[in-house]
């Protein structure tokens, strides 16, 4: 009986330590609060910067490495969000997939 007890004792232990290392990839909590918080700063900066629609601009934080997504009016708007999320402290690297918006946008929308 006590054999048992150690295992399950055992088990449990691994199924708690493994569930930590689950959380978005292997990342722990604290580097997924880290990400968040570095998210909520660059967003935050993007929608008080008069040259940049925040709106238009995701970002993705992942072990501080900051990926920047959406589709922006220009290249200058796409250059200032990147040099935004490079400003914050905390950030590592950013990586940049913006579009920028052709002039021809309105063509496919429908009348």
């Amino acid at each position: 009986m006590r054999a048992t007890s150690r295992f399950a004792a055992v088990a449990a232990a691994a199924v708690i330590v493994a569930g930590c290392g689950v959380m978005r990839g292997h990342e722990t909590a604290g580097a997924y609060v880290d990400d968040a918080t570095l998210t909520a700063r660059i967003k935050t900066a993007l929608l008080k910067d008069h040259d940049v629609k925040g709106s238009e601009v995701n970002v993705q934080t992942y072990e501080g490495k900051v990926t920047l997504t959406g589709v922006v009016d220009n290249s200058e708007m796409a250059h200032r969000a990147e040099r935004i999320a490079r400003d914050t402290p905390g950030v590592k690297s950013v990586e940049s997939a913006m579009q920028v918006a052709s002039a021809n946008s309105s063509e496919g929308v429908a009348r």
